[in-house]
């Protein structure tokens, strides 16, 4: 088995010394290697690597961040990260890194990096057939199909939470990261910012959900749900319609679909008064009985 690779570090030599490495190992295919993180984001898609071997300090644009927009793209790729800094790797494998390496690069080091890569990609498993559910009212929880999508850390499933309560709407990424990580310093809590949603989006596009779509421009974020099979939205649409018909049929649908309060048993003191609207609502709805 060959794997498309792609190397970036800002460091010519050490770029020249990874290349070197990497072409002694046959199931390695260097298809590009790069100093400059934007040229690599131009060639890219046209490039379709399986695999990059990605330094992360770098002064245009780290390689956590470098990661976090590829997955926004929606562009899948095996990632290997380099640095000269070994306080990193918690990030790096926040971020769902298949391997982290620390310079002076190894010749065995790297050897079982690709062995990694291999293994990875020959068992990526296929993606789960049926349509995205969301369940807001009682436990929170994302289905794809029949089955649950599982995540990678708690925070990403919160911050998938967090974006189905302003969906459709830009949020900054300055506003993420106070309402998210608002005790943590400014550039700290921009790069759990970073990490979470790269393994978001990691997680959903493992489970093959197509119908949550993020996208990202000018500093700021934005979800839309397509065709997801959401209880909120039904809810809510019962509700207006109730509002202005006064529909025994619109009211019981509306009150079918609330198992439970909005995100049930969870501590997020950015949904508290979400909650408390929606469960004024319910009451309403049962009085009009």
């Amino acid at each position: 088995m060959t794997m498309r690779a792609i190397l970036l570090d800002d460091e010519p030599i050490i770029l020249n010394e990874l290349v070197s490495l990497l072409k002694e190992d046959e199931r390695i295919d260097i298809i590009g290697a790069y100093t400059d993180p934007l040229l690599l984001m131009q060639d890219i898609a046209s490039l379709r690597p399986e695999c990059i071997f990605l330094d992360i300090e770098m002064p245009e644009m780290s390689g956590i961040e470098l990661a976090e927009q590829l997955s926004s793209k929606g562009i899948d790729v095996e990632i290997v990260f380099i640095t000269a800094y070994n306080h990193y790797a918690a990030q790096a494998f926040d971020v769902n890194a298949i391997d982290y390496l620390l310079k002076p690069i190894r010749p065995e080091r790297i050897r079982k990096a690709v062995d990694k890569l291999v293994k990875q990609v020959a068992q990526k498993p296929g993606l789960t057939q049926g349509q995205c559910s969301i369940h807001s009212f009682g436990p929170f929880e994302v289905k794809q199909g029949h089955m649950s999508i599982k995540w990678a850390r708690s925070k990403s499933r919160e911050l998938l939470a967090y974006f189905l309560q302003h969906e459709g709407r830009w949020l900054s990424k300055y506003k993420l990261c106070d309402d998210q990580w608002g005790h943590y310093e400014p550039e700290r809590a921009l790069a759990y910012l970073q990490t979470s949603l790269y393994a978001m989006r990691k997680n959903l596009k493992a489970a093959g959900c197509t119908e949550l779509e993020i996208e990202y421009a000018n500093d700021r974020y934005i979800l839309r749900v397509l065709h997801a099979d959401w209880d909120l939205r039904t809810f809510d649409s019962a509700v207006r319609q109730f509002n202005e018909t006064y529909s025994e049929e619109a009211r019981q649908q509306a009150l079918a679909v609330y198992r439970g309060e909005y995100l049930e048993g969870e501590d997020w003191l950015w949904s508290d008064i979400t909650r408390e609207a929606y469960r004024q609502q319910a009451e309403k709805l049962k009085q009009a009985d």
